[in-house]
């Protein structure tokens, strides 16, 4: 079997292997919040392996480094900044009201949360084997076909609208590994998606929903596309 072929089954089968411990992990009776924790340090386990088998030691020290943390606070602002560019454009519209947002109440049980499932999504989508596999597939390959499977994981949800939420969920999944490759660390993607799953859960506005001006609409999917292209230019250079 070609290098490319197994590479393309290894990092499928990767995605695969995660869909099967979050679907076995749900018959486990024991409250979400264990199960969350249980699915973080399978994939956390996993990805250690990963270092092992497939010689990834310099991938880990510098994907991992605890001296790049800091970009998971500015992935954190750009996750903020991506929800509240939509909302502006509502208000300089005339399309909402800046008395009608509302704030959910912070605590630190539903952010502790929100960052666990995140980051097992990540650990799952932006996994060590990514730098074993772009040894024999470009980055912006790799970079679509994470953005492909994370679509296809999320319309297995039949609440899910395909033609609305199918494109963001692509471009998404794309830009975060594209960001990935392009800053050489996990954390700058972590604290986006982080970034964005938060805020977007707490500012809530009468027009989350709006086809133009909604929290994952035409704005927000617009914003994703310039972000996604501009980050495979880069990593075409």
């Amino acid at each position: 079997m070609k290098a490319r072929h197994r590479t393309y089954l290894l990092l499928i089968g990767h995605i695969v292997v995660g869909l099967l411990l979050f679907i076995l992990v749900q018959y486990l009776r024991i409250p979400a919040n264990i199960r969350t924790g249980i699915i973080f340090i399978s994939l956390l386990l996993l990805n250690l392996l990963y270092v092992k088998v497939f010689d990834l030691k310099e991938a880990l020290y510098v994907y991992w480094s605890y001296k790049k943390l800091h970009y998971l606070f500015v992935g954190v602002l750009a996750g903020l900044i991506l929800i509240i560019i939509p909302a502006a454009a509502a208000l300089v519209a005339g399309k909402l009201a800046i008395n009608s947002v509302q704030i959910g109440k912070l605590s630190i049980a539903p952010v502790f949360l929100t960052f666990l499932i995140t980051g097992w999504e990540e650990l799952w989508f932006r996994n060590l084997l990514l730098n074993y596999g772009s040894r024999y597939l470009s980055k912006i390959t790799i970079s679509l076909l994470m953005g492909f499977l994370f679509m296809v994981l999320h319309l297995l949800n039949p609440k899910i609208n395909i033609w609305k939420e199918g494109p963001m969920l692509f471009l998404a999944g794309t830009l975060l590994t594209a960001l990935y490759f392009c800053y050489r660390n996990i954390w700058l993607p972590l604290g986006l998606h982080f970034g964005n799953n938060f805020f977007g859960s707490v500012i809530n506005t009468p027009i989350k929903d709006h086809w133009v001006f909604g929290n994952e609409c035409y704005i927000y999917t617009t914003l994703l596309l310039l972000s996604t292209l501009f980050l495979l230019v880069q990593l075409r250079k």
